[in-house]
C-alpha cells in the first residue's frame, strides 16, 4: 500500500491537525481540522484565493491592470498613434507647428478616447459576471458546522456541499454522494458545450482499510494527506491519490480517479440530490480558469498590406518634406537679400532655416497618414459583426434539425443558433479565403449516428446503403437493388424508422420481433450483443416521460448500446460495480431476463490507443475481457508477421473469421460507415490477480499515469479472439455538397483532414461532390511493393509534381490528391526541407486534397505548412466541431468552429461560430465578400480624402516661398476627418452591396434562380487592394488636390468682397478651395457607392451641412467674437453669397471628377465586369416587368436577353476583354495559380453568348458546346449521375514517369460520366 512519493506533487492535509499551511521542500501541505481565522489566513497566503477576474481591466489606479494606463499602452502598439504622438510633441516646439499646438493631439485623444470607451464598456460587462460569480453562495463545513459564504472566501481543503441544479464553485474530490454508491450525474456544457449528463463516481477506500471513510454527519474527522498534481488545463485528466494514517501511524494509500473529480462551472444534474466533496484547486488555478487563454490577435492581409502601404505614404511625406526644405533653405539663400528689411530675411541662416521648415512641413503634411483610419475601419468592422450575427439566414434550428435525424430530445425545447462573431478584426479575411481545411465527423457529417450494419463469425447483417454508397454504385456503374419491403415506407413505419433505421429480416423485422434468436448462430449474435451492452461508459437515466434514457460522451457509444437495445439487449442502468441487462425475448412483449455483470476495470479510449476495454465478471463468475475499437489496432502486425493483439496460432475457423471481417470492414468503408472491431479474451484468474496491482500502482501515480496505464492495458489487451465488427453511418449535413460546389466554384481550394480510412475518405468525398469521376487522382500506397518509405518519398514527391504541372498545362484536367497521416505526412515532416516543396507544388495544382488517418498535431502542421509556404497572401481557414479541431483552428489564418455535439470547444476558440457547414457559403461568399469590398474602399478612400486635401497645401508652397504658411484654417482641418468627411464613408462601409445574395449562394425561395460564385475570386486575389490599386487611387488624389488649389486660386483673382468690395485675400481662396475639397470627396465617395440607400442620402448631405455649419459656428459666433482666437476665418460666412464661389465649386467638381466618371461609363458599358453584367442585367429586365428580380419568382427571360445583346456588349468589347484577362492570367504569379479555369471559361462563353446576334442560331452552339453540366438531385434527395458529357481532355493521357503510378490512380482522364451530388441552380455555360 506504500508507495514513493512523486517530486512534483503538491500535497495538503486534509482533516484535524495543528500545522495549518505550511511549505515543504518541494510540496504544500494543509491543515483543515483548525477551523478558525488563523487557519484561513494561513491557507489564503499559500494559496490562490477562489475569487475569478476575467476582466482585461481594474478601476483602481494602483493596480497595474489600471484601465486608462493599461487601454494607452496597447494602442500605442499601433504605429499610426505612435506617429501622431510624435506630430503632437512637435508641435508643442515654439515656433515649429504651422497649424497650433493643439490641432493633432486633441483628435488624437478623441480617437484614442473612443477606442477606450469602446473597450471599457466591454469590460464592464466582465466585471459584472466576475462580481455576480464571486458572489454566488457556497455551504462550506466550517468549525460552527455548515456555512453560506460567498465563493471567492472558498479556500483549498474546505468541505462544500453543493445542491442538486448548482453548480461547483472550485475543483472538488468526490468525497459522498447522496445516491446509492456514491454515484453522482454532472452537466458540463459550461465547460465543452455537451449537454449530455456524465457519470462521477466518490473517491473509494478499499474495505481492507481499518480507517473508516467521509461521514457527512461529522466531517471534520475526516483526516488525510492529499497529493496531486500542479494546476494545468487538461480537463480529462488528474493525477492524485490520498494517504491517511491511523492511530499506530501506518499510512495508507489510495489513487484519485478523474471520475471522482467535479470541476468548476459543472452542475450537479440527474436524480442526485446532494454531494460533498473536498476543494482541490481553487479561483485561477482551476481546470476552467486554466482553459481561458487570451486569444492571440490575428492580423489580416488587408491590415498588413496596409501597413506597408503606410510605410511608403511615410517614405512619400519625408521625402517631400525634405525636398520642400531644401528649397526653403535655397529661397532664403537667393532673395534673402532682396527681401524687405521687415521680414527679417538678412538674420537668418539658409541651414537653419531649411532645417526648421522641414520640421514644419512635416506637422503640416502629417495628415497624409488618415488619423481617422483605423476608428473608422473599427467602427466599421463593429457594424458589420451585428449584420453577420443578425442574418436570418444563418439560423438553425436545432429542434427541426432533431426530428428530421431522429435524434433523441427532439422536441425537448426549441432552440436556435446563429452565427458568432468572436474577432471582428477578419471581417474581410472572410472574402479573401484560397484554402479551406475542415474536418469530417461533425463537420461535414451530423455526427448523429445509425446503427446500419454489422458481422459476427463469418456472417454480415443489415441491408440498404447510405447515400455515399449509392454515389458509389452510381459511379461504378452497378444497379443497387431494393431489399427494404415497401411495406416499410408507409407512414406508420416512419417513425420506426427514424428511431432505428437497421434493416435485415434475420435479425429484426417490421414488427420489432428479435429475429436472430431463431437463427443457427444466435448464441453467437447474443455474445456480440452483450459486448456492445457491456462495454461502454455510457450513463442511464430517466426521462420526463419515465423512459429510459441514455447519456453518453460518444455518439458512437450510445448509437451501439440503443441499437442493441432496439435488438432484445437493453442495458438497464450500473449500481456501483454492477451491470444490468435486460435480454428480451423473441417477442419484446413477452417476459424478459435480467442479467448482473461486474464491471471490474475500465481501460479507456484516447485517441493513442484507438481503443477501450473492460474487464467483467458475467453471471456466471467467469472472468472476461472486451475490446472494441478500430481495426488498425486489431489487425496491426506484431512479431513474426502475425496480429499483434489477436490471439496467435489461430484455427482455421478463426482465420477465415479474420478474413471475412476484413472484407467486410472494406466493405463497409466504400459506403462511408464508421467501423469498429469487437473481440474478446477469457482471462484467468491468477494472471489476472498479478496483473491488478500494476494496474493500481499505475492509477496511483501522478507524474507518469498516463503511460502507465497504457502500458498496463497493452500487457492485458492481447491474445483476443475477434467476435465482430460494426458499420455506423455518420450522414452528410444537409447542403454540404452545394456548399462544396459553390465554394470551388468560386475559386477556393478544399483540404479534408480526418482521421478515417482512405477508401471512406474517398467515397464521402465523391458523395459531398469534392471529387469527381473527371478528375486526375494522385494516391500514395502505404503497403505493397508500391508503398512511400523514407527512401523514394522525396523522388515520388518529384514525380508527382512533374506530372501534375504538365497535366495542368497541357490538360487543363481537375487534379486531387489523396495522402494518410501514416505515413506519407510523417515522412514528409522528417525531411521538411527537401519534401515540403514537392509536396505543396503538387497541391498547388490539385483543386482538393483529402489527408487520412491523421491526428490533431497533424492537422496543424499541415495548416501550419501551407500558412507559411505558399505565398505570402495566401489565406487559409480552417474549419472543426471538436476539441481535437482546437490547434488546426488557432493555426490557421481565420478559425470557425461549429457548435456540434462534440461540444463547444472548437466554438469558443473559433474567430468564428456557425451552427452547420452549409451556413458557410453565406459567411464567404455573401459577408465575407461584402466586407472585403466595404473595407477596401474605406481604406483607400480613408488614404484618397487627406491626399486631396493636404496635398494642396503643397501646390500653395509655390507660392508662399516654401514657408509652410498654411491655407486652412487649423481647426477646420482638424475637423475633416473626425466630422466632414467621415460619415459618408462610414454608411458605405457598413451598407454597400454591388449584387444581391442570391445572385452569390441562390435562394431556397427560387431553387433556379442562377448563382455567380465566381465573383469571390475578386478578394481571393485581392484585385480590390493592392499596392497597384493604392497608389493609382494616391495618383487620382493628386491630380483631384491639383484642381481643388488652382481652380479656386484663379477663381477668386476675379471676386470681390460684397461688402466691402476689396479683392478677397488668401482666407478666401483657402474657404472656396476648402467647399470645392469638400464636394469632390462627397461625391466620389457617392461615386463609389453601388446601393444607395436612405441611410447613405442621410449622412451626405449631414456631411456637407457640418461644413456649412462649422464655418457659421465657428467663423462668425467664436472667431469671429471679441476676445476670440485670431480671426484666420472670421466673418467668412458671407462669401458664401458670392456666385463666382459656387462657379468655381461647380467647375471644380466638374473637372475633377469629369476623368472618374468617363472610365465608370467605360467600364459599365465597353469594358464590364461580371458585376456590371449582373447589374444591368437586372435592372434593364426589371424595369421592363418581365421579371421580378426582388421577388425571387422567376429567373431571366431568355428571349429578353437575346433582344437586349446586342446593345448592351458588342462583340469587339468581348473579344478585348478576352485577350487581356487572358493576359493578366499568364502573367499572374505562381503563388496565385488557384484561379480556376473552369469558372473562368465559364466566364468567357457568358461574354461570348452575351455578345451574339439575336438573330444567331444560339440553340445549335449550345446543343455543340461541351459545359459543365450542373449536377442533378433526385426526389429522395440524393445524387444521381448527370448526362454524359464529354471529357475535358481528349484522347489518353500522357505517359508517367514515375514508376510509382502504376496501380495508384494517379490520372483518370477517359471517363465519361461525372456523378456529384448537386448544387442548388448552379451556373452553367449552357444557362446564358
Amino acid at each position: 500500500m506504500m508507495g514513493e512519493q512523486d517530486d512534483h506533487a503538491q500535497p495538503f492535509i486534509v482533516g484535524d491537525g495543528e500545522g495549518g499551511a505550511k511549505e515543504a521542500s518541494n510540496n504544500r501541505e494543509y491543515d483543515i481540522g483548525n477551523h478558525n481565522a488563523e487557519r484561513y489566513a494561513k491557507n489564503s497566503k499559500t494559496f490562490c484565493t477562489n475569487g475569478v477576474v476575467t476582466s482585461k481591466y481594474s478601476f483602481r489606479p494602483t493596480n497595474r491592470n489600471f484601465f486608462l494606463t493599461k487601454n494607452i499602452y496597447h494602442q500605442l502598439h499601433r504605429y499610426s498613434n505612435v506617429y501622431f504622438l510624435l506630430i503632437s510633441i512637435l508641435q508643442q516646439i515654439p515656433g515649429i507647428s504651422p497649424t497650433g499646438q493643439f490641432t493633432t493631439l486633441l483628435p488624437l485623444c478623441l480617437v484614442m478616447f473612443v477606442s477606450l470607451l469602446k473597450d471599457t464598456i466591454e469590460d464592464l460587462s466582465r466585471h459584472r459576471r466576475d462580481k455576480s460569480s464571486n458572489a454566488q453562495l457556497a455551504s462550506v463545513f466550517r468549525k460552527s458546522g455548515w456555512e453560506k459564504v460567498m465563493w471567492r472566501d472558498v479556500c483549498v481543503g474546505d468541505f462544500v456541499k453543493v445542491e442538486k441544479e448548482c453548480e461547483f464553485p472550485a475543483d472538488l474530490v468526490l468525497l459522498w454522494s447522496e445516491s446509492e454508491k456514491g454515484m453522482c450525474h454532472i452537466e458540463t456544457s459550461n465547460l465543452d458545450g455537451e449537454t449530455n449528463l456524465k457519470l462521477r463516481e466518490a473517491h473509494v477506500e478499499p474495505a481492507e482499510w481499518p480507517l473508516g471513510g467521509f461521514d457527512p454527519a461529522h466531517p471534520g474527522k475526516y483526516e488525510g494527506t492529499l497529493h496531486c498534481k500542479h494546476p494545468d488545463d487538461d480537463m480529462y485528466s488528474f493525477g492524485g491519490y490520498l494517504d491517511r494514517v491511523d492511530g499506530e501511524m501506518r499510512k495508507y494509500r489510495a489513487s484519485i480517479s478523474v471520475d471522482s473529480i467535479l470541476l468548476r462551472g459543472a452542475r450537479l444534474g440527474g436524480g442526485t440530490p446532494s454531494v460533498i466533496g473536498v476543494v482541490v484547486y481553487t479561483g485561477r488555478e482551476t481546470k476552467l480558469m486554466k482553459n481561458q487563454r487570451d486569444a492571440v490577435r490575428k492580423l489580416s492581409q488587408l491590415e498588413k498590406r496596409t501597413n506597408t502601404q503606410i510605410l511608403g505614404v511615410l517614405a512619400c511625406e519625408i521625402l517631400l518634406c525634405v525636398v520642400c526644405g531644401i528649397l526653403r533653405g535655397v529661397a532664403v539663400h537667393k532673395h534673402g537679400s532682396s527681401q524687405p528689411w521687415y521680414l527679417g530675411y538678412s538674420d537668418i541662416n539658409p541651414t537653419a532655416e531649411g532645417t526648421s521648415a522641414i520640421l514644419t512641413l512635416f506637422i503640416l503634411f502629417n495628415n497624409l497618414v488618415p488619423i481617422s483610419l483605423y476608428i473608422t475601419i473599427e467602427m466599421v468592422r463593429y457594424m458589420q459583426k451585428f449584420m453577420i450575427e443578425w442574418d436570418v439566414e444563418m439560423f438553425f434550428d436545432v429542434e427541426d434539425a432533431a426530428s428530421a435525424s431522429g435524434a433523441e430530445g427532439a422536441g425537448d425545447g426549441r432552440q436556435t443558433h446563429g452565427a458568432m462573431v468572436h474577432s471582428s478584426s477578419l471581417n474581410e479575411e472572410l472574402g479573401q479565403v484560397q484554402y479551406i481545411f475542415t474536418d469530417k465527423t461533425g463537420t461535414l457529417t451530423c455526427n448523429v449516428m445509425d446503427f446500419l450494419k454489422f458481422s459476427v463469425s463469418r456472417q454480415r447483417y443489415g441491408q440498404g446503403t447510405t447515400e455515399i454508397g449509392r454515389a458509389a454504385a452510381a459511379r461504378a456503374e452497378q444497379k443497387l437493388n431494393r431489399v427494404i419491403p415497401a411495406e416499410w415506407t408507409e407512414p406508420e413505419f416512419q417513425g420506426q424508422r427514424k428511431k432505428f433505421p437497421f434493416f435485415d429480416p434475420k435479425i429484426y423485422d417490421e414488427a420489432g420481433n428479435c429475429m436472430w434468436l431463431r437463427q443457427e448462430n444466435c448464441a453467437d449474435l447474443a455474445e456480440f450483443f452483450k459486448i456492445l451492452a457491456v462495454c461502454h461508459t455510457v450513463v442511464t437515466e430517466i426521462s420526463k416521460d419515465g423512459s429510459l434514457k441514455y447519456q453518453a460522451q460518444s455518439p458512437d457509444e450510445k448509437c451501439l448500446v440503443t441499437g442493441v437495445r432496439h435488438l432484445g439487449v437493453e442495458f438497464i442502468g450500473r449500481n456501483g460495480d454492477e451491470l444490468t441487462l435486460r435480454i428480451h425475448k423473441f417477442n419484446k412483449t413477452e417476459e424478459t431476463v435480467e442479467e448482473k455483470w461486474t464491471l471490474l476495470n475500465t481501460l479507456e479510449f484516447d485517441s493513442d490507443r484507438k481503443r477501450m476495454s473492460v474487464i467483467v465478471r458475467d453471471p456466471q463468475g467467469k472472468l472476461k475481457l472486451f475490446c472494441k475499437g478500430a481495426d488498425t489496432v486489431f489487425f496491426e502486425a506484431g512479431e513474426g508477421g502475425g496480429s499483434k493483439r489477436l490471439r496467435g496460432n489461430p484455427s482455421a475457423y478463426e482465420r477465415s473469421v479474420r478474413e471475412r471481417s476484413r472484407e467486410y470492414l472494406n466493405q463497409f468503408a466504400a459506403e462511408g460507415l464508421r467501423t469498429l472491431v469487437v473481440a474478446k479474451a477469457d482471462l484467468d484468474e491468477k494472471r489476472y490477480a498479478e496483473w491488478a496491482p500494476k494496474y493500481k500502482k499505475a492509477t496511483e501515480n501522478i507524474g507518469s499515469r498516463d503511460r502507465l496505464i497504457a502500458e498496463a492495458a497493452e500487457e492485458m489487451e492481447k491474445d483476443l479472439v475477434l467476435v465482430g465488427t460494426t458499420a455506423i453511418e455518420d450522414k452528410l449535413q444537409k447542403g454540404v455538397p452545394a456548399t462544396i460546389s459553390l465554394l470551388r466554384a468560386a475559386g477556393i481550394k478544399l483540404w479534408v483532414l480526418t482521421g478515417d480510412k482512405q477508401e471512406t475518405a474517398i467515397n464521402i468525398g465523391f458523395a459531398c461532390a469534392l471529387l469527381n469521376n473527371d478528375m486526375g487522382v494522385f494516391k500514395f500506397a502505404d503497403s505493397g511493393p508500391q508503398a512511400v518509405t523514407e527512401g523514394n518519398i522525396g523522388v515520388t514527391l518529384r514525380n508527382y509534381a512533374r506530372d501534375a504541372d504538365s497535366v495542368r498545362r497541357d490538360y487543363g484536367q481537375e487534379l486531387a490528391m489523396v495522402v494518410q497521416g501514416q505515413p506519407t505526412l510523417q515522412l514528409i515532416a522528417n525531411d521538411a526541407e527537401t519534401c515540403e516543396k514537392y509536396f505543396l507544388d503538387i497541391a498547388r495544382h490539385c483543386s482538393v486534397v483529402i489527408c487520412c488517418r491523421v491526428t490533431p498535431g497533424q492537422k496543424a502542421r499541415v495548416v501550419k505548412m501551407v500558412k507559411q509556404r505558399v505565398g505570402q497572401y495566401a489565406t487559409t481557414l480552417a474549419i472543426g466541431d471538436g476539441a481535437n479541431d482546437v490547434s488546426m483552428i488557432k493555426e490557421a489564418h481565420v478559425g470557425i468552429g461549429i457548435s456540434g455535439l462534440e461540444g463547444l470547444q472548437a466554438a469558443n476558440s473559433a474567430d468564428y461560430a456557425i451552427a452547420q457547414f452549409r451556413y458557410l457559403q453565406r459567411l464567404l461568399l455573401v459577408h465575407g465578400r461584402w466586407n472585403y469590398r466595404r473595407n477596401s474602399k474605406v481604406i483607400i478612400y480613408s488614404f484618397y480624402k487627406n491626399t486631396c486635401l493636404y496635398l494642396t497645401q503643397a501646390w500653395y508652397l509655390m507660392y508662399n516661398q516654401v514657408t509652410a504658411q498654411p491655407l486652412y484654417d487649423s481647426w477646420s482641418m482638424s475637423m475633416y476627418n473626425v466630422l466632414f468627411a467621415s460619415f459618408p464613408i462610414l454608411a458605405l462601409g457598413i451598407f454597400d452591396r454591388d449584387v444581391e445574395p442570391k445572385r452569390l449562394v441562390g435562394d431556397d425561395k427560387s431553387p433556379g434562380l442562377k448563382q455567380f460564385p465566381e465573383l469571390y475570386m475578386i478578394g481571393r486575389d485581392g484585385r480590390l487592394f493592392n499596392t497597384r490599386v493604392f497608389w493609382k487611387y494616391t495618383l487620382n488624389a493628386v491630380f483631384h488636390s491639383c484642381v481643388c488649389f488652382y481652380i479656386p486660386a484663379f477663381g477668386t483673382f476675379l471676386m470681390s468682397d460684397p461688402d466691402t468690395g476689396r479683392e478677397l485675400d488668401m482666407t478666401a481662396h483657402g474657404l472656396a478651395g476648402y467647399t470645392a475639397c469638400m464636394f469632390v470627396v462627397t461625391v466620389k465617395c457617392g461615386l463609389e457607392v453601388m446601393s444607395w440607400t436612405v441611410i447613405n442620402i442621410s449622412v451626405t448631405l449631414l456631411s456637407l451641412g457640418l461644413w456649412f455649419f462649422f464655418v457659421w459656428f465657428y467663423g462668425d459666433l467664436i472667431a469671429g467674437s471679441e476676445g476670440g482666437s485670431p480671426p484666420v476665418w472670421s466673418k467668412v460666412f458671407g462669401h458664401f453669397k458670392l456666385p463666382l464661389l459656387w462657379l468655381v465649386v461647380v467647375l471644380t467638381v466638374t473637372l475633377a471628377l469629369l476623368r472618374d466618371v468617363l472610365w465608370k461609363c467605360y467600364k459599365h458599358n465597353i469594358e464590364p465586369n461580371l458585376v456590371h453584367i449582373i447589374r444591368q442585367w437586372e435592372n434593364k429586365i426589371a424595369n421592363q416587368s418581365r421579371v421580378t428580380f426582388s421577388e425571387g419568382e422567376r429567373d431571366f427571360d431568355r428571349n429578353t436577353l437575346k433582344k437586349e445583346r446586342p446593345k448592351l456588349f458588342p462583340r469587339e468589347m468581348v473579344k478585348k476583354y478576352k485577350k487581356k484577362t487572358q493576359a493578366r492570367q499568364d502573367d499572374a504569379p505562381e503563388e496565385h495559380p488557384a484561379v480556376d479555369k473552369m469558372c473562368h471559361d465559364d466566364w468567357f462563353q457568358q461574354l461570348e453568348m452575351i455578345a451574339h446576334d439575336a438573330g444567331e442560331d444560339q440553340g445549335k452552339k449550345e446543343d455543340a458546346h461541351n459545359g459543365w453540366n450542373p449536377p442533378v438531385v433526385n426526389g429522395n434527395g440524393y445524387g444521381t449521375p448527370a448526362q454524359p458529357r464529354t471529357s475535358l481532355i481528349p484522347g489518353a493521357g500522357p505517359p508517367s514517369s514515375n514508376p510509382l503510378l502504376h496501380g495508384c490512380s494517379p490520372l483518370n482522364m477517359n471517363r465519361k460520366q461525372t456523378f456529384t451530388v448537386p448544387s442548388r441552380g448552379m451556373m452553367s455555360r449552357d444557362d446564358l
